[in-house]
């Protein structure tokens, strides 16, 4: 649902083709929504037929003819209408996380090597998103202008920022805690390995550094 209100927000203040919708999501929007171009075109035929939007064709030399996509007010209405309405509650799909539940059925070497590169990965997509701003700031320098837009999507920026830093973050305190609990692994690939258990006393002090200050009231 969300897709159709991000096409119509950007489409809000100006007029864009496909492709320029495609970019904004794979730069900006990928903070924290992915769309896939598969879903951007079916979404923008939707819309024009609910007359959300209307589309012109742009003429090129030597090159196929452009479609240029705009809102409409009734486009402007159903944006302005989702902009006042209560925000659902966020679904959280983490597949790493779901793996991570389960990564006692792995070696203890492995545990530590997959954690390891996911917290690379996203140093990774935390490098993205810091160009990103500053290529954003050295082009409101240039042009010395602010609009609310720039301000409101600078906000969300500093959100994905500091999501990716708590992450690299939790990465980083769970290795250290698996590293401080070697002895509940067997070493074995086998995932039908027999369970080890050990007295939790000798981890608490590892979990109590891990939880911080989490655990107090």
């Amino acid at each position: 649902m969300s897709l159709k209100y991000g096409i119509l927000g950007f489409l809000s203040k100006w007029e864009a083709t496909g492709y320029d919708l495609k970019k904004e999501f794979d730069d900006f929007m990928s903070i924290f929504w992915h769309s896939h171009l598969s879903q951007i075109y079916p979404e923008l035929g939707r819309l024009e037929q609910e007359e959300c939007i209307a589309s012109r064709t742009l003429p090129q030399a030597g090159k196929p003819d452009k479609k240029i996509y705009s809102i409409t007010e009734k486009g402007k209405q159903e944006l302005l209408n989702w902009l006042l309405s209560p925000p659902e509650t966020p679904k959280l799909k983490d597949s790493f996380l779901m793996q991570v539940s389960f990564m006692d059925n792995l070696p203890y070497e492995e545990v530590i090597f997959q954690l390891k590169a996911y917290q690379k990965e996203r140093e990774q997509r935390l490098a993205r998103m810091k160009r990103i701003l500053h290529e954003r700031w050295d082009s409101i320098r240039e042009r010395n202008i602010m609009k609310a837009r720039i301000l409101m999507s600078s906000v969300v920026l500093k959100k994905g920022l500091e999501q990716e830093v708590q992450y690299i973050r939790w990465c980083r305190e769970t290795i250290e805690l698996v590293e401080s609990c070697p002895a509940l692994w067997s070493g074995e690939a086998d995932a039908a390995a027999e369970a080890l258990e050990i007295h939790f006393s000798e981890v608490e002090p590892a979990f109590l550094r891990y939880f911080g200050e989490l655990l107090e009231d």
